[in-house]
């Protein structure tokens, strides 16, 4: 991705000073290039933060008060406070799926809490989801503050009531991998519309979008947009970014290196864009996990690629500039952004949640 300045990610961020507990890249990193665990504490001083300054960011781990799985996905709720979607003691390996996309039955549901609700001061004020989900990873907030996951593991997507805690929508069919238009094959992410339209990745099978209403019926179906030079199908879509003001939804094509905008179909009217028409796209920008939206930037995460350096990225949706940062935050999985610019950002190995704020 070609670099060009904006004079930051959101106006808030900027009003920033150094705090206590900055960490630079390196600290998470050795001389070989190995993620670090560092079982020894943090001193938060001021000295040590102000050693650890990052010429426009500053990294600080995000230790919650009690232990938690790897995160795969990561939110904001209505009260600021930082939601996890976690795996508990469970991860990925060989042993978790079947040849054909099915899930290890041998495994069962997850019998430990999955969620995390996580306040600024890093304390754990409530969990919930044990024994509901197979292999937690995508998470969403709808404006109505209800959850809103994907299970790679039961090839579902599912509604949670935020008051209840409860499952109250389903869409798929539970431990079924398919690729028609009631099942998915390990769906990876959600957005959910004002209006009720769900947006859904699928996902590490299937590589298309699917739109569907409120009541979980089927409206369209975005495929890849056709560029020159580059690939004609998705590769792993692994993460969705809804701009509704701007009937946009954002693709994080992970694998193709790429995000894609198409037109949401949101807004209604003689003068609407049908879902899917592609309206812009950034190539050759590393491996992107995940994708947020904040004040019409596009905030991101890449991992390692052959040619591209893992770090973080914004592009201003109105200008189509863009900036990269965090150069060489490996290993990245969830992206969530804070009203006052603060960024959490999850990685799986070693799992661990990271906070960036920019200078």
């Amino acid at each position: 991705m070609r670099s060009s300045s904006i004079a930051c990610l959101v106006a808030a961020t900027c009003l920033f000073s150094v705090s206590v507990g900055a960490l630079p890249i390196e600290y998470f990193y050795g001389e070989d290039g190995q993620l670090q665990q560092h079982e020894e504490p943090i001193e938060e001083t001021e000295d040590n933060a102000d050693n650890f300054q990052q010429d426009r960011e500053i990294v600080a781990l995000f230790d919650p008060s009690k232990p938690i799985g790897q995160v795969s996905g990561l939110a904001i709720n209505k009260n600021g406070h930082i939601v996890a979607f976690h795996r508990s003691g469970r991860v990925w390996d060989e042993k978790s799926f079947n040849s054909d996309e099915t899930f290890n039955k041998d495994l069962g549901p997850i019998n430990n809490h999955t969620f995390a609700i996580i306040d600024r001061e890093k304390k754990v004020v409530d969990e919930f989801g044990a024994g509901m989900f197979y292999m937690p990873h995508g998470l969403t907030i709808d404006s109505n503050g209800d959850y809103w996951v994907t299970d790679v593991g039961s090839h579902q997507v599912h509604k949670i009531d935020a008051k209840t805690q409860k499952i109250v929508m389903s869409l798929g069919e539970k431990l079924v991998p398919g690729e028609d238009q009631t099942h998915f094959c390990k769906p990876t992410d959600v957005a959910v519309a004002e209006n009720g339209h769900i947006f859904v990745a699928d996902g590490y099978c299937n590589s298309r979008i699917l739109k569907f209403d409120s009541k979980g019926r089927l409206m369209a179906q975005i495929n890849a947009a056709i560029e020159d030079g580059q690939p004609s199908e998705f590769a792993i879509p692994h993460s969705l970014a809804l701009i509704e003001d701007m009937n946009i939804v954002c693709v994080a094509d992970r694998e193709n290196q790429r995000v894609q905008c198409f037109s949401a179909g949101l807004s209604e009217g003689d003068r609407t864009l049908p879902t899917g028409i592609p309206i812009t796209s950034a190539t050759d920008i590393g491996r992107v996990f995940a994708i947020r939206e904040r004040e019409h930037y596009l905030i991101g995460v890449t991992g390692k690629s052959e040619d591209v350096e893992a770090q973080m990225f914004s592009i201003n949706m109105k200008t189509g500039k863009t900036e990269t940062f965090a150069k060489g935050l490996r290993d990245t999985h969830a992206l969530a952004v804070a009203a006052d610019g603060v960024m959490y950002v999850s990685q799986l190995e070693p799992s661990r949640i990271l906070e960036v704020r920019l200078l």
